[in-house]
């Protein structure tokens, strides 16, 4: 764990750009972690640091005029959240420090080369959510007893999606439960296999990141109760708008360490020279009203290992 003592810097303000692409649980949770952090570190908002926040609202396509403003700006750091949102700070800028949190692996997306350093103006905290594939199917077991089979949905035409259900094919198969893969080409498509998927004893829906079945996600959750069928999802959000159990990075703890990195940056040190963080907690989070609906009872020992209950 990074660990800075030193006193914040004599100037009289320091100031923070915050890229996201929309404003939801994860991101809100990290900037919360952000700034907890940042003022057990000795920062003072609006005093010493002051936080230039730039929200796409879901628009990908405000992203580099809004990352363009930020750098016009001269802000001392860039902070941002997910891929599209980093990607655009990356090309909008090389001087620029940037510091990101990544529910995936940064590497892999090319967001940083491969190596246990950052690269060029660029770090920051990664989940590497492929890593926690098998401790999901684990969970999902213990969940769901007597589990034989898992429904995958992803975009047949995102390569992405497609390793990712490979990848999930191959742990499941390791598992000894079998897989059910449905490459869907678009939200409607996506809606009409879901309307008729027939439901069976032993058989959950199990996430991978994919974002044309994220945008449905309410669609997918509605039809899943209907049909009784569990689902598992990689994010705590997840279980909140209505999955079984979600299982994933703590955003907060993620904005944590990434303000600890942002610390540093403000202190001197280059961003080329900071390591890449791995997140340092995960969570379980068991919607109870969902199980109630659809018939399913969470034993005690699987409530005291959840580490939170949506009841």
């Amino acid at each position: 764990m990074l660990c800075c003592t030193a006193p914040v810097p004599a100037r009289a303000q320091f100031r923070v750009g915050v890229l996201i692409q929309e404003m939801e649980r994860a991101q809100s949770q990290a900037i919360k972690g952000m700034l907890a952090e940042l003022r057990k570190s000795g920062y003072q908002e609006r005093k010493n640091i002051v936080l230039e926040t730039r929200n796409a609202k879901g628009n990908r396509a405000a992203l580099p005029p809004a990352v363009s403003e930020l750098v016009g700006q001269k802000v001392d750091v860039i902070f941002t959240t997910g891929t599209s949102a980093t990607r655009a700070a990356i090309t909008a800028t090389k001087a620029t420090p940037i510091v990101f949190i990544h529910p995936a692996n940064p590497i892999a997306l090319g967001l940083v080369k491969p190596g246990s350093k950052g690269s060029e103006n660029v770090t920051g905290v990664a989940a590497y959510s492929a890593e926690t594939r098998d401790k999901r199917l684990t969970l999902l077991r213990e969940i769901v007893p007597g589990l034989n089979k898992i429904a995958i949905f992803f975009d047949a035409n995102n390569q992405f999606s497609r390793e990712n259900f490979r990848d999930a094919e191959a742990s499941a198969k390791k598992a000894g439960v079998q897989v059910s893969g449905y490459g869907i080409k678009s939200a409607e498509e996506l809606r009409a296999t879901l309307g008729g998927l027939v439901a069976e004893r032993g058989v959950a829906i199990f996430h991978v990141a994919d974002d044309l079945v994220e945008s449905e996600s309410d669609f997918l959750f509605e039809t899943a109760r209907k049909k009784k069928l569990p689902t598992m999802f990689n994010e705590e959000s997840w279980a909140i708008r209505g999955a079984l159990a979600g299982y994933g990075p703590n955003y907060f703890e993620m904005g944590r360490q990434a303000a600890r990195l942002i610390d540093r940056i403000i202190k001197g040190q280059k961003p080329e020279t900071l390591p890449l963080e791995r997140a340092s907690k995960f969570d379980l989070t068991l919607n109870y009203r969902t199980a109630t609906f659809i018939g399913l009872r969470f034993s005690n020992d699987l409530l005291k290992k959840a580490d939170k209950v949506i009841r």
